[in-house]
């Protein structure tokens, strides 16, 4: 454009932004500001929408432009009031100009090979024979021993897919199906004798044959070798109450264990890990995971949460180890969480009379993690089951 043209332009488009008229004439907008000037069309003011965004004070100090014609420039404070005028449009013009323009670089996906993690499942607090009237907890709730055989195979089937999901980012040889116990209620209060759908020997024989057939469903869909580390609950029990000293030898999942573990003696893929030790801990890429129940850990009225007192009782069980363990994984209380150090299983039972009365609540879900070689628990999800 001539800069005659250029000029008329300007004058015609007076009210529009520096970077409107920019782009029409091709001229910076460094440019255009200073052809204002010399066409005596001052400095043009903000629009009224970015105003808008603007604080009230910003825009009185703008509105003392339109005074800028009339004074004589002898007043000290509106000399001061000009120059922070001047310098409050510069910015407001500065941000006009990069309105819309955005500075990008292109992200390349690195090559490195894929990391190297173990995968967890963990299954607790089945109760499979426990019966759950809709009507008792709230209708959020339905359970009965056919409904368990379905769930129990739900477990073992999206394991399987979370561990397939994850295998596409990092290798996954193993994984630790950890039983943690209750996987029947028993008669260990008198009310389940009633609820109740089975006695607990035929109830500890169903609950082997769900563990079995899930056991035989990761063998034939997965190359997976498993790691299978067992720790006997408290309605499990023979006895009225928990025997400290040999609650092993008063456990009906102990005995439940040990068939199992006699059923893939020649399956070199199956490794069980059972122990008479309350606890039970592996290590894994050199570092310790202890797995209990929990029902000797009290909740103490479930004020604070849970956490309070599990968190106690890991300082309490760290005294004397020459390794602390990098987690700690509980059962027993039905809801899935995962805080630092301390993992918590859900319950594949869900809302029960019991919990749903004294306010612990919980879905129907287990805990899947991956354990991985160099972060630890790195992916932490639920198995949903219901």
């Amino acid at each position: 454009m001539e800069t005659s043209k250029v000029n008329d332009f300007i004058v015609k488009n007076a009210d529009q932004e520096y970077s409107w008229i920019a782009g029409k004439t091709g001229l910076s907008v460094d440019a255009i500001r200073k052809r204002y000037q010399k066409l005596g069309l001052g400095n043009k003011r903000v629009t009224s929408q970015v105003l808008k965004t603007v604080d009230p004070d910003l825009v009185f100090k703008l509105d003392l432009e339109k005074l800028k014609m009339q004074a004589d420039g002898k007043d000290a404070k509106y000399k001061a009031a000009l120059r922070e005028v001047h310098k409050l449009t510069q910015q407001m013009e500065g941000m006009l100009d990069v309105k819309g323009k955005v500075d990008t670089y292109e992200i390349k996906a690195t090559n490195k090979g894929k990391t190297e993690s173990t995968a967890f499942a963990i299954a607790s607090d089945w109760h499979i024979e426990e019966r759950v009237d809709p009507e008792t907890v709230g209708g959020t709730n339905s359970y009965s021993l056919m409904e368990s055989k379905r769930r129990a195979d739900n477990f073992f089937v999206n394991t399987v897919d979370l561990v397939k999901k994850e295998q596409v980012k990092t290798n996954i040889d193993t994984l630790v199906l950890g039983l943690l116990g209750d996987f029947f209620s028993g008669y260990i209060h008198p009310e389940l004798v009633a609820i109740c759908e089975v006695g607990p020997v035929p109830a500890a024989m169903l609950a082997k044959k769900y563990i079995a057939s899930g056991i035989d469903y990761i063998l034939a869909n997965t190359k997976l070798k498993l790691v299978i580390p067992c720790c006997v609950g408290n309605h499990s029990r023979i006895t009225d109450k928990v025997q400290v000293g040999n609650e092993y030898a008063m456990s009906l999942e102990w005995m439940i264990y040990h068939d199992l573990a006699d059923r893939y003696a020649d399956n070199k893929r199956v490794q069980f890990v059972i122990t008479k030790d309350y606890f039970n801990t592996l290590t894994v890429y050199g570092k310790r995971i202890r797995m209990q129940h929990g029902h000797r850990t009290k909740s103490g009225g479930g004020y604070g949460g849970i956490m309070i007192p599990l968190t106690k009782a890991v300082h309490k069980n760290n005294q004397g180890e020459e390794q602390t363990p990098v987690l700690d994984i509980f059962a027993h209380y039905h809801q899935r969480m995962h805080v630092g150090n301390i993992m918590v299983n859900g319950s594949m039972i869900g809302n029960t009379p019991y919990g749903y009365s004294n306010g612990m609540r919980g879905e129907p879900e287990q805990q899947f993690f991956l354990f991985q070689k160099d972060y630890g628990v790195t992916i932490v999800a639920p198995i949903f089951v219901k």
